[in-house]
């Protein structure tokens, strides 16, 4: 019984740290869709065969991961605000 109200108690403070934490959350999300806008033009216009091309995907791949995973938190602080 005590181990689930040591866990829970351990979650809502990881919880909180990562909500006071959310205008660099909001920074690091703005960043990774701005780059992944940047970036979305490229697999347009460059050659598939080049290796522009691969980088400009393991950009995508990577920033969107990022902004996947930001978002998120982002989502998650605001539903727990409410």
């Amino acid at each position: 019984m005590s181990d689930t109200a040591a866990e829970k108690s351990g979650r809502e403070m990881a919880v909180e740290a990562l909500c006071d934490q959310s205008r660099k959350i909001l920074g690091v999300f703005t960043i990774a869709v701005v780059f992944l806008l940047i970036q979305v033009p490229y697999l347009f216009v460059v050659d598939q065969d080049s290796s522009l091309f691969v980088v400009a995907t393991l950009n995508i791949i990577g920033s969107g991961g990022f902004a996947v995973v930001s978002g998120s938190a982002l989502w998650f602080c605001s539903q727990q605000a409410d």
